[in-house]
């Protein structure tokens, strides 16, 4: 457990760092491009997704499950993974000029090009990265990612201010892979593993079949809605709609996505020595609750402070897309663990059966409502999300036997915090109104905290005991120590120099 602790705390310190880049790029980018040139972006993105969805099939990922792991093994994922790319580009070289012209915009060929060369050296890093978390060494996979989203935001704000416009984001997206593929490697210097190899490919696509199918149903899903906005409306709409999403989505990169990243290799442990799996999650569900559902809540009580100060004024229209998005999404919390504890388990088929179930019904709902609009879009969440969530505990409930009143015990506390969150910034709102000032949204964050706090000791909830266990390792830390007394020395000169 003190190693899950510390992987967290270092995938944690690695969100917030993200974060605040993410929150720089996105300042700056809704100022400097359109929402058209935004909108062409996320088609080609969206395009590209669906195409380098298909690389799962080959995954790395295997290597975290498999008990024992061998030079063999490695050199057998990138073979496999190379020469899976290698045909994926084959087939989209030629169909990018036709992709191009399907959506008006010749560009766009010359932006799936550079993603094609990004993917290519993405390979190179894929078992490094795969390698680094099944040893649980987030710190190295910290510092990677903080260089890498520096490189990347960097870079996307220096080409759009240079009138790059929606090209920017390929560039980007290049630099940041080759920035991946060279720390990886310096990390790893595992240069054999480029020695081809088919000696474990049973493993790989035993492992890479129904985890590939999976991956490339979820980015199917991701993208689908939004290419098909692109070809009924227009690139601005497309905009909207997936600026909605961003903004919403902040709450799940500060704590889902991190608790994604641990949560597979800890599961997998767990599995290995023949721990209790089922407490283990539980007790995650309940810490993601506590943490995910205040911070959506807030989202949506302060939907307008929140878009004014990213994006601007002309992203307004957003807000009533980004309150919708942020309640439905309350009910995504058991989202985040269903693959990782399936795929730890080996119930690889339960796990591609729950994403096919889940994606056939949603894909229809969503890209149903995109002829409607994109109000239409986000109010059909209120349906997809409950409808996955349902599904997801159905699966994992035939592999872990916990009972419906065990998952309502885990997660009251948190509904009862989050109600505690909300007191204050309601009461800022019942004065203010949503569309409020800066300085009382900053205010409503404040008295907002002070209520999770509140409602933590009120509850006693269950997640006391880990910011215990993370106060208590701060304090033995020599760094922390030095930081403090830095802090104190720094203050105490200053308290001296008012008073002389």
């Amino acid at each position: 457990m003190a190693g899950v602790r510390r992987a967290l705390l270092f995938n944690a310190g690695e969100r917030y760092i993200c974060l605040a880049i993410s929150f720089l790029m996105i300042f700056a980018i809704s100022r400097l491009l359109t929402p058209t040139e935004i909108g062409l972006s996320v088609i080609g993105i969206g395009i590209m997704t669906l195409a380098l969805a298909l690389r799962e099939f080959a995954s790395s990922e295997f290597l975290i499950q498999r008990e024992e792991v061998t030079r063999l093994d490695i050199r057998t994922a990138f073979t496999i993974l190379f020469l899976l790319y290698g045909v994926i580009a084959a087939v989209l070289v030629p169909l990018a000029p036709w992709l191009a012209t399907a959506y008006g915009e010749p560009g766009l060929s010359l932006y799936m090009y550079l993603i094609i060369a990004a993917g290519l050296l993405d390979t190179l890093s894929m078992p490094i990265m795969a390698l680094l978390r099944r040893n649980m060494a987030f710190d190295l996979i910290a510092v990677i990612n903080i260089v890498v989203a520096v490189a990347g935001a960097g870079t996307t704000i220096a080409l759009a201010a240079l009138g790059f416009g929606f090209m920017s984001f390929a560039w980007a997206w290049l630099a940041s892979s080759i920035a991946t593929s060279l720390l990886a490697l310096y990390f790893r210097p595992y240069w054999w593993m480029f020695v081809p190899t088919l000696a474990s490919w049973r493993s790989t696509l035993n492992f890479g079949g129904y985890n590939g199918a999976t991956t490339a149903l979820q980015r199917f899903y991701e993208a689908l809605p939004q290419l098909v906005l692109g070809r009924i409306l227009s690139p601005d709409v497309v905009a909207f709609y997936n600026r909605s999403g961003m903004v919403v989505g902040l709450p799940d990169r500060i704590i889902l996505a991190g608790i994604f990243s641990v949560a597979f290799p800890a599961f997998a442990t767990e599995v290995r020595q023949g721990n209790n799996v089922k407490g283990a999650y539980l007790q995650a569900l309940s810490h993601i609750t506590v943490l995910h559902w205040p911070a959506l809540l807030l989202l949506t009580v302060l939907a307008h402070p929140t878009v004014m100060v990213l994006m601007g004024q002309q992203w307004t229209g957003i807000v009533p897309l980004v309150q919708m998005m942020a309640m439905a999404c309350l009910f995504w919390f058991p989202m985040v663990l269903t693959q990782p504890v399936l795929v730890a388990m080996g119930a690889l088929h339960d796990n591609f059966m729950a994403k096919l179930i889940s994606i056939s019904v949603c894909t229809v709902v969503l890209c149903g409502a995109s002829f409607f609009s994109i109000e239409a879009m986000a109010a059909s969440q209120f349906f997809t999300i409950p409808f996955q969530m349902i599904v997801a505990l159905f699966f994992v409930r035939r592999h872990i036997p916990f009972g419906w009143g065990e998952v309502a015990r885990a997660v009251w506390k948190s509904a009862v915090v989050s109600a505690f969150c909300l007191l204050g910034p309601l009461a800022i709102i019942a004065l203010n109104g949503f569309q409020m000032p800066l300085a009382d949204a900053i205010d409503a964050c404040l008295l907002s905290a002070l209520g999770w706090a509140v409602g933590l000791w009120l509850t006693r909830h269950p997640f006391l005991a880990e910011l215990s266990s993370l106060v208590r390792a701060a304090r033995r830390s020599g760094a922390v120590q030095r930081l403090c007394r830095t802090v104190q020395r720094r203050a105490g000169h200053l308290l001296r120099a008012y008073v002389g």
